[in-house]
């Protein structure tokens, strides 16, 4: 008995998982650090994209005294990323576009030596070492795109305004059946735009193309948009599993938790997979 029990909590020990901590944005639970803090994804992707823009970009109606929470963190742009500076995300940890990088890269080169090009080669060597990357420009940019491919068409951006409109509402009417019911279909037929943007997919033949389709777009689509719905936050509204529950079945509800507990995976990672 005393062996069982100790197996028994052996086994809760591996199954424990990181404690959360707050997001220093907008104080939702977050897990990951990025850029030098602690923060959830939408406040990370918010950082990555305006970062490089910089204050004045943004202007506040409030002199600058707004306060930034999950309700009201896309009202005010200004305020939002003078706080990701104030707690000290750094804009020198965002790598640049791969348009921009081209273009810092090709000034780089005219500086070192304006006239000759033989000098292209050792600029770009310079450029890996300080980034300190085993990775080759070519693959830093095949993952940038990628990346940057995801960021534009995985419905991300369609989940966030979803969150926004939903928790703008009173409690009692937030997640109705009907609204998930047509949010889920938007968000999985959503998931093809990855696939018609992607040059690397569009580069294959068409048979190639229908027979990775065929095979794995029903897998591929419902990962990725029940990675979506955990990075807006929608897996951590209880509400949401009573909706699922009249949606479809209450069996499903315990499969669901499930999925959300396991689908914690990390966002490169993901935009790797799909």
């Amino acid at each position: 008995m005393e062996k069982s029990s100790s197996n028994k909590s052996t086994g809760k020990k591996r199954q424990s998982t990181p404690q959360a901590t707050e997001c220093q944005i907008c104080g939702v639970p977050a897990i990951f650090s990025f850029y030098g803090v602690v923060s959830c994804n939408p406040c990370k992707m918010f950082f990555k994209r305006n970062a490089q823009l910089g204050q004045k970009t943004f202007k506040c109606n409030s002199d600058g005294h707004c306060e930034i929470n999950i309700n009201n963190r896309h009202v005010c742009s200004s305020c939002r990323l003078r706080k990701c500076f104030t707690k000290g995300m750094q804009i020198n940890m965002v790598r640049l576009p791969f348009s921009k990088r081209n273009r810092r890269k090709k000034k780089i080169t005219e500086i070192v030596n304006p006239t000759e090009t033989t000098c292209t080669v050792f600029s770009i060597v310079n450029i890996l070492r300080s980034d300190q990357s085993t990775l080759t420009v070519e693959q830093w940019d095949l993952l940038s795109n990628l990346s940057h491919c995801y960021d534009e068409y995985s419905g991300l951006s369609l989940g966030e305004r979803f969150m926004n409109e939903q928790n703008s509402l009173p409690p009692k009417i937030r997640f109705k059946s009907e609204v998930l019911i047509k949010y889920f279909s938007v968000s999985f037929e959503g998931t093809q735009l990855l696939y018609k943007n992607n040059q690397d997919f569009l580069s294959l033949s068409l048979d190639d193309r229908f027979t990775l389709l065929n095979s794995t777009m029903e897998h591929t689509a419902s990962l990725s948009t029940n990675y979506i719905y955990h990075v807006i936050g929608l897996l951590s509204c209880p509400i949401y599993y009573d909706t699922v529950a009249l949606i479809t079945h209450p069996s499903v509800v315990p499969i669901a938790k499930r999925l959300a507990e396991r689908i914690q995976f990390d966002m490169v990672v993901m935009k790797l997979f799909l």
